[in-house]
């Protein structure tokens, strides 16, 4: 098919990407294989596997994966699928010595090793140690999990590096506390709309804070709102008018390729790891962190921070609410026969333009074998 995009047009003639990049199944199906599965992807906390032994799971555009911490304390993740009749292996989150499949009793070791496989003794070319779960390739970056599914993030003739990838956003996360923020909470919200809508709205310069989060719009003084564009990253960030003590002096969002945000303002911090399900709907995952040094326990001063700890929450959960609504809007409007393009702020939208770029790049060299045509729906 046609992508119908020309990233070589400056966002100020540009047009939008056309609607059926966001409504047609063999656009999710083309970012499955090039996007999700070639780029690191983020997918939890490093204090989910802080112990040997302790694992969780996940899925990523149709692949479940397990990420664990072995008896020696390295961390590693697999394809979640045994290598019998692919039945998914470990079941969401916990702590285990052995990871047994559910179904006939394959038994992997924390290493992904075959140990058992019942009732295989007589099988002709059956080696067990050729079937071990599949490794993916796996990484931190402060308090988050990343896979790289390939193994091999790019393509086999472009390797990627997370640290490559992240560079430009580790020095100003580092000066604000990134690799020392305590976790105290996560949401997950489901959204009926494309993923990309999601990653538009919020990478938009805060053009629509004003209109669709008038609580939030309060405290942003937004003729100081700045964004830096990188190669696979943006960072935005916008100092606070003082109408709202939570958002400290200044808030700062940043943006890692394809579909990580991490949010800091005053003594919190958020990630959202958004996710697609389908060609109209998406899993975005909030993870709330504060500073280290905010006390956490039972006495008056405590139990004030808590306090504010869970009305800053309370008012993130509101502006998501409102999200959800206007992503939900533009989804339905993105399928309407009247609306083929848009265009972009060339004030505030930069980063939305230069997301759509990165997609084309990812895209472009598999598009060409599609047809033109248009049909709606799917899931991953």
């Amino acid at each position: 098919m046609d992508l119908q995009f020309d990233p070589s047009i400056p966002v100020e003639a540009a047009t939008t990407p056309p609607a059926v990049w966001y409504t047609d199944p063999r656009v999710l199906e083309l970012e499955r294989r090039n996007v999700f599965e070639k780029a690191w992807v983020a997918v939890g906390r490093a204090d989910q596997v802080a112990e040997p032994g302790r694992y969780f799971t996940g899925d990523v555009v149709g692949n479940p994966f397990v990420v664990l911490r072995d008896e020696s304390g390295k961390l590693r993740a697999f394809h979640n699928v045994c290598r019998h009749h692919a039945a998914v292996v470990a079941q969401e989150c916990g702590k285990a010595r052995e990871l047994v499949c559910p179904y006939h009793g394959w038994t992997y070791r924390l290493d992904g090793s075959l140990r058992t496989a019942p009732r295989m003794g007589r099988m002709e070319g059956f080696d067990p140690k050729e079937f071990g779960l599949p490794p993916i390739s796996v990484a931190t970056w402060g308090p988050l999990v990343l896979l790289d599914l390939d193994g091999y993030a790019g393509g086999e003739n472009n390797p990627r590096d997370l640290a490559i990838d992240a560079a430009p956003l580790i020095g100003p996360l580092d000066e604000l506390g990134f690799e020392h923020m305590r976790w105290v909470e996560r949401r997950t919200y489901e959204m009926n709309c494309n993923w990309k809508v999601f990653v538009d709205n919020s990478l938009d310069g805060g053009y629509h804070v004003a209109y669709a989060h008038e609580g939030l719009a309060e405290g942003l003084a937004f003729d100081g709102y700045r964004t830096e564009l990188f190669e696979r990253s943006a960072i935005q960030v916008c100092e606070s008018s003082g109408a709202d003590e939570r958002l400290g002096e200044k808030v700062v969002y940043a943006w890692l390729y394809p579909n990580l945000f991490i949010n800091r303002y005053g003594r919190m911090m958020d990630t959202n790891i958004v996710y697609p399900t389908a060609v109209d709907r998406c899993e975005v995952v909030f993870d709330f962190y504060v500073d280290a040094d905010v006390p956490d326990g039972d006495d008056l001063q405590e139990w004030a921070a808590k306090r504010r700890l869970r009305k800053a929450i309370g008012a993130s959960h509101v502006i998501q609410n409102e999200d959800i609504e206007i992503c939900e809007s533009t989804q339905r409007g993105l399928g309407s026969m009247s609306f083929r393009t848009g265009r972009y702020s060339s004030q505030l939208e930069r980063a939305v333009h230069a997301f759509h770029w990165m997609l084309y790049r990812d895209l472009s060299c598999e598009a060409t074998s599609i047809s033109s045509e248009s049909p709606r729906g799917g899931s991953v």
